[in-house]
C-alpha cells in the first residue's frame, strides 16, 4: 500500500457557532491515477458518445448517451476523450457509538458503466468533513441553520473553498489530460 496516498490535507471552510468545519481531503489527481490504473476498469471504459434508442426513443442508460456528452464531445479535438468525473457524499457513522458522524466525499469516473460503477474498486475516498453541529434542537430545527446546511451539501462553502484551493489542480490536472491517452495506450 502506498502510504503517501493515504495523506490528507485540512482547510477550514466553515465556522459556525464558534467551531471550526474542516475538509480534509487528498489530491484529486491521486484519486484519478488510482481509478486509471485499475485494468479491469479500464477495460469496461466508455470513450465516445452513443446515441442509444429502445423502441424508437431516446434512451439515457448510461452517461455517454447523454446530451451533454453529445455537445462536449463535439467541442473537443477527435484526438481528445472525455473524462467525466463524479463526485457524492453521504453522511456515515464513523464510531461504534454512534455519536460521531462525517461526511466523506467519494469520487468515480462516468466514463464506467453502470453495472461496473457500483463494485468497491470503481471508487476513491477523496475527502470528508465534519456534519454540521446545532447547540440545541431550536437552532436544529431553524430555516436559517437548514439552509446553511443545505449550503455546506450542495457544495456552496466546498465550492469557495475549491476556487481558492484548486487553481494548481486545475493547471496539475490538464497536465495530467494530456499525459491522458498515452496513459491509456500503455495498458
Amino acid at each position: 500500500m502506498n502510504i503517501s496516498q493515504l495523506s490528507y490535507s485540512k482547510h477550514c471552510i466553515l465556522v459556525h457557532n464558534n467551531r471550526e468545519y474542516f475538509i480534509n481531503y487528498r489530491p484529486i489527481k491521486n484519486c484519478i491515477e488510482i481509478l486509471l490504473s485499475n485494468s479491469e476498469i479500464l477495460q469496461h471504459f466508455i470513450f465516445k458518445y452513443k446515441n442509444k434508442k429502445h423502441q424508437g426513443e431516446k434512451s439515457y442508460a448510461e452517461q455517454n448517451s447523454g446530451n451533454w456528452w453529445k455537445y462536449a464531445e463535439a467541442s473537443i479535438p477527435s484526438s481528445a476523450c472525455i473524462l467525466s468525473l463524479i463526485f457524492y457524499s453521504d453522511a456515515t457513522t464513523t464510531d461504534t457509538l454512534g455519536k460521531s458522524s462525517l461526511h466523506p466525499i467519494y469520487i468515480s469516473l462516468g466514463n464506467i458503466s453502470i453495472w461496473r460503477r457500483n463494485k468497491e474498486d470503481v471508487k476513491q475516498l477523496l475527502g470528508y468533513f465534519l456534519i454540521l453541529f446545532a447547540k440545541n434542537e431550536k437552532e436544529k430545527t431553524s430555516p436559517k441553520f437548514k439552509k446553511l446546511h443545505q449550503e455546506i451539501l450542495i457544495g456552496k462553502n466546498l465550492h469557495k473553498f475549491s476556487l481558492r484551493k484548486f487553481p494548481q489542480i486545475s493547471d496539475t490536472f490538464g497536465n495530467f489530460a494530456k499525459n491522458f491517452r498515452n496513459f491509456l495506450h500503455s495498458f
